[in-house]
């Protein structure tokens, strides 16, 4: 996950122009969302089972799972790399 900066800006709301300060947000970026690759599926299923068996529920042992396979994935490849996987995957 990331903390991106949000600028200030206007937003309309029932035809009133809104003024929202800049502030920040945690967002998933691409390099921290899961793959769809065999390998990558398998090393998620992997790790969401060692969190499973210390006793983290179905929804959280998932996420971490998918985050760190996400995290090894990009540490192996690199994110020029990584993104030319990526690309040709979809």
């Amino acid at each position: 996950m990331k903390r991106v900066y949000i600028k200030p800006h206007y937003i309309r709301r029932n035809g009133r122009r809104i003024y929202i300060r800049g502030h920040y947000r945690t967002v998933i970026t691409s390099l921290d969302k899961g793959r769809t690759g065999k390998r990558f599926k398998r090393l998620a299923k992997k790790v969401e089972q060692e969190y499973r068996r210390k006793g983290y529920s179905l929804k959280r042992a998932r996420q971490i799972g998918r985050a760190t396979a996400g995290k090894i994935f990009w540490q192996k490849y690199g994110k020029k790399k990584g993104r030319e996987i990526l690309r040709r995957e979809r």
